[in-house]
């Protein structure tokens, strides 16, 4: 059976946008220690542990803002929005520097009665050392219309 010729290139021409344009993250488990450092940090906030969350961050984090003004604020925010249920990751992205390696990564927590939080994190891994540490955190509230 014979295909046209344009049958067979639009059909190389969606695999070939397949590949490059995959939805979602196509990196997000690039480094399975920058997750699990993630989700130690979640699975603290889910049992409401905050000295064992704020523990994953690097004490540079805390140099903008007092360790116990950002526990405030995740306790209000916990308050607020309800205990965390669950957490996925939308996306990810890693960055080589001369001073390491970093990664963003953006999560989405969902709490009770469905409600979001929004969280950027940026982490390092620098070059001479064995640990990944937790530089930036931002949170903000889900915004309608966002998809997951």
């Amino acid at each position: 059976m014979k295909y046209p010729a344009y049958i067979l290139l639009f059909t190389g021409l969606l695999f070939l946008l397949g590949a490059c344009g995959e939805k979602g993250n196509p990196n997000a488990d690039s480094n399975p220690a920058v997750a699990e450092k993630a989700a130690a940090i979640f699975k603290a906030l889910q049992a409401e542990d905050y000295d064992a969350a704020l523990a994953q961050y690097n004490e540079g984090f805390f140099k903008t803002q007092t360790r116990e003004g950002w526990r405030d604020k995740l306790k209000a925010l916990q308050a607020e929005r309800g205990p965390l249920r669950e957490w996925h990751l939308r996306r990810s992205q890693a960055d080589t520097r001369f001073s390491g390696k970093f990664f963003l990564y953006e999560y989405t927590t969902v709490h009770d009665g469905n409600k979001r939080l929004h969280h950027l994190m940026t982490f390092v891994w620098p070059v001479n050392e064995d640990d990944i540490h937790l530089l930036g955190h931002k949170i903000t509230p889900w915004q309608v219309g966002e998809e997951d």
